[in-house]
């Protein structure tokens, strides 16, 4: 018996799959990151409000708005000022719209069931900040002069005194009024070891919806403790994407055994080998019960390695793909990724690149889509509280091929990766969950078990999952 599998290279089956009641619960939510200026022809808030619909379509539970926010004039380094160069916490940059476009665009965002979450800069402000006059104290000073962080390096930006109580109550007020008068639901926290622990105990505690504590991404895996002391429900899991992934698609001989290694190593235990601590922020088991985000490109990714997510990861974008929605966590989509938008060249923070949505790659938006729904349907992908455990399997093509297993109670996700550029036939021998099983991209049925043998294309994936019928 042969199980024949999609090839993620061409068209994804509109096979219909009975799955498990989608049910969608806090840590397996899918985030979807969007930069404003580039997000649409208009490049304002008004462009992003007219795609809500379609983002709910694809599958997203968070829409990020990177910041859109008052944005500095002095010292850009580019034809438009970064978006983490602010220059008044309270108000929104004209570019981007008017207060009354922010409110029609958070009532479409809950209106279509999802949640909207601010990015927030607590390290940095703009040279020309409102408070680098009203309140300088608020600043490190070096000699008595403003200093620009990572020592001098970034030269858009003055760096706050992060042991400011002042600057932190201010921070804080500032956090609560764009929930108080815009109906915000969380924030995303740029740089979040940047700035004093404190600050993030004083927002977690009091920057309230309703009574009740807003959601916390850090951009941070090296203080845990942001997280484990419950200032943060979530952090990013930077070193799986830049030491494990981004390697891995990069190598001269990508490893399987290695990503095999450090995907178990995530989904059972939330970390990456070797993933960066401060030296006084050793914390064991910080992720227990707890979610992270996962991803492969970002804003900062793709502005790095030079503008789209193929360049970063070649060939092997694909099955990477079916990987960050299968392996833990919440997955994070950025800015086009859906459509596998290629820029044509460097993308920078500080220029104007739009989205071309004129000529999207279906393929991969049907993959997203049919991936979101198995993220959302399936109990053995959650991560959190109730975790499914991943458990690695031993094909008779590992040299090409990694197949995994996700479980949690009697509920099992089988994964299969082809990481060649050859067709691959193959079985696994040993661990397959007993029953019928069905693939959610083509509709193919089996009876799981040592024999049956299955077939990938070049670069191909499977996700198996059980098979229930009305």
């Amino acid at each position: 018996m042969s199980a024949v599998a999609m090839a993620v290279t061409t068209s994804v089956a509109t096979a219909a799959v009975t799955q498990s009641k989608e049910e969608r619960v806090p840590e397996n939510r899918v985030i979807y990151e969007v930069f404003v200026r580039n997000f649409s022809p208009e490049g304002n808030l008004k462009g992003v409000e007219a795609q809500i619909p379609r983002l709910k379509e694809l599958g997203v539970d968070v829409v990020w708005l990177m910041p859109i926010y008052k944005l500095g004039d002095v010292g850009k380094w580019g034809t438009y000022s970064s978006p983490y160069a602010i220059k008044n916490y309270r108000m929104i940059d004209p570019d981007n719209g008017t207060e009354e476009d922010l409110r029609d665009l958070v009532k479409t965002i809950h209106d279509n069931g999802m949640e909207i979450w601010f990015d927030w800069v607590g390290n940095h402000t703009a040279m020309d900040n409102v408070w680098v006059e009203s309140h300088p104290e608020y600043y490190s000073k070096k000699d008595g002069d403003f200093v620009h962080p990572f020592n001098g390096m970034w030269k858009d930006v003055y760096e706050l005194d992060r042991d400011s109580e002042a600057m932190q109550d201010a921070m804080v007020s500032d956090m609560q009024y764009w929930v108080d008068n815009f109906d915000i639901d969380g924030y995303r926290c740029d740089y979040a070891s940047g700035p004093s622990p404190e600050l993030w105990r004083k927002a977690s505690e009091r920057v309230l919806k309703d009574g009740k504590r807003v959601a916390w991404l850090a951009e941070d895996s090296n203080r845990p403790s942001l997280v484990k002391n419950g200032y943060f429900d979530y952090n990013y899991c930077w070193d799986f994407q830049e030491k494990v992934l981004k390697k891995f698609a990069n190598d001269s001989v990508p490893s399987l055994d290695k990503l095999r290694k450090a995907c178990e190593l995530l989904a059972n235990e939330g970390i990456t080998e070797g993933e960066s601590k401060a030296p006084d922020d050793t914390i064991k088991a910080p992720y227990a019960g707890r979610s992270r985000m996962v991803y492969l490109v970002n804003h900062d990714v793709l502005q790095d390695q030079g503008g789209s997510e193929d360049l970063v990861y070649k060939q092997y974008l694909r099955p990477l793909t079916v990987l960050e929605f299968t392996v833990y966590g919440m997955p994070l989509i950025y800015n086009g990724q859906e459509i596998q938008y290629k820029s044509g060249g460097r993308v920078s923070l500080a220029e104007k690149t739009p989205i071309d949505w004129s000529n999207p790659d279906e393929e991969m938006t049907e993959l997203i889509k049919r991936l979101t729904s198995l993220k959302h349907s399936q109990p053995a992908l959650c991560t959190g509280k109730e975790s499914g455990k991943l458990t690695n399997l031993t094909t008779t093509a590992d040299d090409a091929v990694y197949a995994y297993k996700r479980t949690f109670g009697e509920e099992n996700v089988v994964v299969m990766l082809n990481f060649s550029d050859r067709e691959e036939t193959f079985t696994i021998p040993e661990g397959l969950p007993e029953g019928e099983l069905v693939d959610a991209f083509t509709g193919n049925e089996v009876k799981a078990g040592g024999s049956v043998r299955f077939s990938l294309p070049p670069y191909g994936a499977s996700v198996y999952v059980r098979n229930v019928r009305e």
